[in-house]
């Protein structure tokens, strides 16, 4: 990957037992805050929030590292943002798998989830866009 294109397919630190995705992956940078609690509806405690930073995406879910470990199965509101984009995406995602890193890192599988309240459309022609350029 050359520093003029953000998006490029394939990586070489995949671990091929681990990939679960039936697309290409981009190896791209997307911003991720995900909503590990909702805030209390009076307002006076917020909405506890993991950010993380992906390390390759594709339109069907995206690989992140986080300080905390995610639970699989939990299904997150989450904010994700492509290397570039002006807007983020309101998105609903699966954690599908979690593993320790190392220096106390979390490497996680997220699987997009298409609902009818997020952004789904709107990620897949960004994430389409990304791959016509890349």
């Amino acid at each position: 990957m050359n520093n003029n294109d953000p998006y490029a397919f394939g990586t070489d630190e995949l671990d091929p037992d681990q990939d679960q995705r039936d697309e290409f992956r981009l190896v791209g940078r997307a911003s991720v805050a995900l909503e590990l609690e909702s805030a209390e509806p009076d307002g006076q405690v917020p909405a506890r929030i993991a950010h993380a930073e992906s390390s390759d995406l594709s339109p069907g879910g995206l690989r992140v590292v986080t300080s905390e470990a995610l639970t699989p199965g939990a299904l997150l509101p989450a904010s994700i943002r492509l290397q570039g984009a002006a807007e983020a995406c309101a998105l609903t995602v699966e954690v599908v798998w979690c593993r320790p890193t190392e220096g106390d890192r979390w490497q996680s599988g997220l699987k997009i989830l298409e609902t009818g309240d997020s952004d789904y459309l709107d990620w897949m022609d960004a994430v389409a866009r990304a791959m016509e350029e890349g």
